[in-house]
C-alpha cells in the first residue's frame, strides 16, 4: 500500500499545540496542517492566520466531517479527550492525543479498546515532560520485576507531585 500524505487538522490550539505540534508538524515530510478548531471561529482564525492554515471550523465536530483530513492532534484540556478520540477513530483518522490522556482510567481504557477497534489507524499519546523522573523509576523498578506481574496502574496528580499511585498486582 502506497503511503498516503498525512492532513492534520487541529482540536483545540492551546500553548503546547502553538509551541511545540505546529511547528514540529512543520518539520515532517509529506504532513500538512490543513484545518483548525479552537474554542471559537474567531479564536480559530486568529491561529490560522499566525500559522497559515488554509481551513477554520467553528466546532470540532465540522472538523471531523473533513474527508481531506486524515488525522486529528487534539490539544483540549483532558475532559475532552476520550470523547474526541472515540469520535475521530469513528470518522476514520489517526489520532494524536496530548498528555494527560484522560480523566479517568475507565476513560483511558475505553479509548485504547476503541484504538484496537481500528488497528489501521494510529492513536499515540504524546508524553509530558512533567513525568520523566517518575517514568524512569517506574521503567526501573518493572524492570527489576520490584512489583511483580504489574496488571493495571493507576495515577493521580496534583500540580505535577504524585498524589496518589494505585497498583494492581497479581
Amino acid at each position: 500500500m502506497a503511503e498516503e500524505d498525512i492532513r492534520v487538522g487541529l482540536i483545540g490550539a492551546g500553548g503546547n499545540v502553538r509551541n511545540r505540534h505546529i511547528p514540529g508538524f512543520n518539520k515532517v515530510a509529506g504532513l500538512e496542517i490543513i484545518a483548525v478548531a479552537n474554542r471559537s471561529l474567531q479564536s480559530s482564525q486568529s491561529v490560522a492566520d499566525q500559522f497559515n492554515i488554509p481551513r477554520v471550523y467553528s466546532s470540532w465536530q465540522e472538523l471531523l466531517e473533513d474527508d481531506d483530513i486524515n488525522a486529528v492532534c487534539i490539544g483540549t484540556w483532558p475532559y475532552m479527550h476520550r470523547s474526541l478520540t472515540l469520535a475521530a477513530l469513528e470518522k476514520g483518522k489517526h489520532v494524536l492525543t496530548e498528555a494527560r490522556m484522560a480523566n479517568t482510567a475507565q476513560e483511558a481504557r475505553d479509548m485504547l479498546e476503541a484504538s484496537r477497534r481500528n488497528p489501521h489507524l494510529v492513536c499515540q499519546l504524546t508524553p509530558t515532560s512533567t513525568t520523566y523522573k517518575i517514568d524512569r523509576v517506574l521503567q526501573r523498578l518493572i524492570g527489576e520485576g520490584f512489583l511483580g506481574e504489574l496488571l493495571s496502574v493507576e495515577v493521580q496528580a496534583l500540580q505535577n507531585r504524585v498524589a496518589y499511585l494505585g497498583v494492581d498486582l497479581h
